[in-house]
């Protein structure tokens, strides 16, 4: 303290590992043999999980694979896998597809994100992102979390996105702007925040975290109160990587301009999907009318005739779950065609 003012120092500080583990990446498959399938990385996705509704089901939860809506629709006519790290070594893309469809977000056509829902391999050394820590705007007003923020983006860097295992990359920045209404994107207007953190090839669909803001009231040495700010402690889902924030190098002092992808200037901004675009793409009616279904059917297959399976439910591991919810979904998904 000097003169009355206050410096905060910050030192870089470790991500959690949980982080590292939440992401997969997005594959073209080449070929595949009895062994699996083979093919490069081409973006990256995480894997995100939510509660069941029925009381029966509190302790289990169902999950999702969450990506880019350009990255689906640039692959849609090739055939795409998923890939992660397993708990031993290596990679699996042995995630089971509930329904091959990727969901979008089910009122703004130009929110860059779909969905789609996964049952997760029980070797995958996978922790899904819970609903509860996703970057709502309450939340983020409680974390009291705006403009300056450190955030952090995990996802492919595609010059080097691992031979034996998926080795994932860390781009570190802050919260650039918040606008408080739509801005335009490549995709057309819709609600999106800009950070301050380079995006490359690779990193569209990968999470970024957000750590809360601890506001502190501190006397000066004129005997003031101020206020000071820093990082605390925790990890909050701010949102998901659209891409980088480019233009056109002949329009650089126009006062309007078209964002160019293949040839622009990158700005250093990266454009982010807030994490309230995703809950809503997740809990659009159908769904959430889907989900229901599921659960009913779960119930039904795993403790028929019984009219308390809340007191059977410990009998039923997350593996029975998981292969119930598969069983169901492919009848769900039967009835359907």
């Amino acid at each position: 303290m000097r003169s009355g003012r206050i410096r905060i120092q910050r030192e870089p500080v470790r991500l959690p590992e949980d982080i590292l583990k939440c992401v997969g990446y997005v594959c073209e498959q080449s070929h595949s043999d009895a062994m699996g399938v083979y093919g490069n990385a081409w973006a990256t996705g995480f894997f995100v999980s939510l509660p069941c509704e029925l009381e029966e089901l509190l302790e289990h939860r169902m999950h999702y694979f969450v990506t880019a809506k350009h990255v689906v629709n640039d692959l849609k006519d090739r055939d795409i896998f998923i890939t992660a790290n397993k708990k031993t070594e290596g990679t699996t893309s042995n995630f089971s597809v509930l329904e091959h469809r990727f969901w979008t977000h089910p009122t703004d056509p130009n929110a860059d994100v779909a969905v789609i829902q996964v049952g997760i391999d029980p070797t995958a050394d996978v922790i899904s992102v819970a609903l509860e820590d996703f970057g709502v705007l309450s939340r983020l007003r409680e974390w009291r979390i705006g403009i300056g923020d450190d955030i952090h983006a995990v996802g492919l860097f595609s010059a080097v996105p691992g031979d034996s295992s998926n080795t994932p990359i860390v781009r570190c920045g802050n919260i650039a702007m918040m606008p408080p209404e739509p801005i335009q994107t490549e995709l057309g207007y819709t609600d999106a925040y800009l950070v301050e953190a380079r995006s490359i090839g690779g990193m569209s669909g990968s999470p970024i975290f957000v750590r809360p803001t601890i506001q502190q009231r501190v006397k000066s040495t004129d005997g003031k109160n101020i206020w000071v700010y820093y990082s605390g402690a925790g990890e909050t889902l701010l949102g998901m990587v659209q891409g980088h924030w480019d233009i056109r190098e002949e329009d650089i002092n126009k006062p309007s301009f078209v964002h160019d992808r293949k040839r622009g200037v990158n700005y250093g901004i990266a454009v982010v999907v807030p994490a309230f675009k995703i809950y809503e793409t997740l809990y659009s009616q159908a769904l959430i009318q889907m989900r229901r279904e599921q659960e009913k059917q779960i119930l039904k297959r795993t403790v028929p005739g019984s009219d308390s399976a809340k007191e059977d439910q410990t009998t039923m591991t997350k593996d029975d779950f998981e292969a119930a919810l598969r069983k169901v979904s492919r009848k769900i998904d039967a009835k359907k065609k």
